[in-house]
């Protein structure tokens, strides 16, 4: 299969963006495209990261948890 948007579970047809969420300086932006786009993301080499927010209970009360990729916190260039 090709890696075209509409071949993909991360394209909003109705909106015709990416649902991958990308941050600029704290900002939340999605990527217009179009059906027969090819993957963006391989083409600009980004790597796509999981970060999942869920609630849990302990000692029972809900308690908001993250899970993120062991890296995803790193420093680059001496900032976050």
């Amino acid at each position: 299969m090709e890696h075209k948007c509409k071949n993909c579970f991360l394209f909003n047809r109705k909106k015709m963006e990416c649902k991958v969420a990308i941050l600029i300086e704290g900002v939340h932006r999605n990527m217009p495209v179009s059906p027969e786009d090819f993957c963006h993301l391989e083409e600009l080499q980004i790597p796509v990261e999981q970060v999942r927010w869920f609630e849990d209970q302990e000692n029972g009360k809900n308690v908001v948890k993250i899970e993120y990729p062991e890296d995803f916190f790193k420093e680059t260039d001496g900032k976050l």
